[in-house]
């Protein structure tokens, strides 16, 4: 795989500048996965993260997956869905008091560009503060949808930092489905 230069950059939110914004249908629902499923998290991660280069968790056995999602009270899943049927979904992960990270979020690719994504970063952010969050961080990169910072800046997130990793990643997508 070819090395590719990824800019990660971090932003952070305090309650007090957060900008909702959701969506004006009627048939949109945010559901807590309790009790956690590592089967869910892999789905969605695999799947959003498909088209983004989200590879580090790619390899990971049942036992990684179901070791991630096992203390409940700092691993949150919570899944969007639009009519029914899911839409996208959001990791929480309460690093310590007052601190709650947006670890990952997206939508599957057929309801993007829907006005979903500023509904899914609402509600994890209100679900993030529900939880006792004094400060809600997040993380973006060169990778992500070219909307994904924009939509986090519109919801109050600023800037903290940037970093530089160099990683292998393949020419292409590598699709939710190994060979697909």
């Amino acid at each position: 795989m070819p090395l590719f230069d990824v800019v990660i950059t971090h932003l952070e939110l305090a309650p007090a500048d957060f900008k909702p914004k959701r969506s004006t249908r009627t048939d949109v629902a945010f559901s807590h996965v309790n009790p956690p499923l590592p089967a869910i998290n892999r789905f969605f991660y695999m799947t959003v993260g498909a088209r983004w280069f989200w590879l580090d968790r790619r390899p990971w056995t049942l036992a990684q997956w179901s070791e991630n999602v096992a203390n409940k009270d700092r691993i949150e899943t919570w899944i969007l869905s639009a009519g029914g049927v899911p839409a996208g979904y959001v990791e929480l992960d309460r690093k310590e008091p007052g601190v709650v990270e947006i670890k990952y979020l997206g939508l599957l690719e057929s309801f993007i560009g829907g006005g979903l994504g500023a509904h899914l970063l609402t509600a994890a952010v209100d679900r993030a503060i529900a939880m006792g969050a004094t400060k809600v961080l997040l993380d973006t990169c060169n990778l992500d949808h070219p909307k994904a910072r924009s939509n986090y800046e519109a919801r109050g997130f600023t800037y903290v930092r940037t970093e530089t990793k160099t990683k292998e990643i393949p020419s292409g997508p590598p699709g939710p489905w190994e060979g697909a």
